[in-house]
């Protein structure tokens, strides 16, 4: 969850948008079987997103999310290995499939090490995450073995270094849609047709990814 309401208000909306981009690609006709499935997954974390930035996304069943992720993880390596074409409006299908193996694992340590971020985050704040940490239970089951074994600083390290990662890596998103929608824009005005809807499917496709992308890793800082 996060402390800030603005912040918890700019992140709703934000992966609000995305999760009605991704259902609305899900269900584009003569879409390849992968890449439907691929949607469908960053409509589920669109969403799981929404709930993990409000206290009530605490009494989300924590385990079904792990596995759910790790197996998207998975399916984006297999992607990523098998050089599977890829429907989003991005240079390297390589690089996306990637890119969204980083962010389902990300999901994956953001579910597992919520509690333990939070508990560090009450230690060091006042104690003003408590009320939220035994809604559920599954989060908190989880988080234990990681306490054990893991300490705080390296669990907020290798936050910080995701969460960095997913900020930075926005850029090449965002970078991607802001020329795809300028090239669109100048072929239409040059030719005096109207703007392909397939480029500007792509500019919308790479902006939702970057939003993503972004919206996590503001997620993860704010959680530290």
């Amino acid at each position: 969850m996060v402390e800030s309401l603005l912040l918890s208000w700019i992140l709703t909306v934000l992966f609000t948008a995305t999760a009605a981009w991704c259902a609305f690609s899900a269900t584009r006709p003569a879409l390849r079987p992968s890449d439907r499935l691929s949607s469908v997954s960053h409509l589920v974390m669109s969403l799981l997103m929404i709930a993990m930035t409000w206290p009530w996304g605490m009494s989300v069943p924590a385990t079904p999310q792990v596995v759910l992720f790790s197996v998207a993880t998975v399916w984006f390596v297999a992607l990523t290995a098998l050089r599977v074409p890829c429907a989003h409006g991005y240079g390297s299908p390589r690089l996306a499939h990637l890119h969204h193996a980083v962010m389902s694992a990300a999901m994956v340590w953001m579910v597992a090490m919520m509690p333990l971020l939070m508990l560090g985050a009450s230690d060091s704040g006042g104690g003003h995450h408590h009320h939220s940490m035994g809604v559920g239970g599954g989060a908190g089951v989880l988080a234990a073995p990681a306490a054990a074994e893991t300490t705080p600083g390296a669990v907020v390290a290798i936050s910080a270094v995701l969460a960095a990662f997913l900020v930075l890596s926005s850029v090449a998103w965002i970078s991607t849609a802001v020329d795809t929608a300028r090239h669109t824009l100048n072929t239409a005005d040059t030719t005096g047709s109207p703007a392909d809807p397939r480029a500007t499917r792509l500019a919308l496709d790479s902006a939702c990814h970057g939003a993503m992308s972004i919206g996590m890793g503001a997620m993860l800082f704010a959680m530290l």
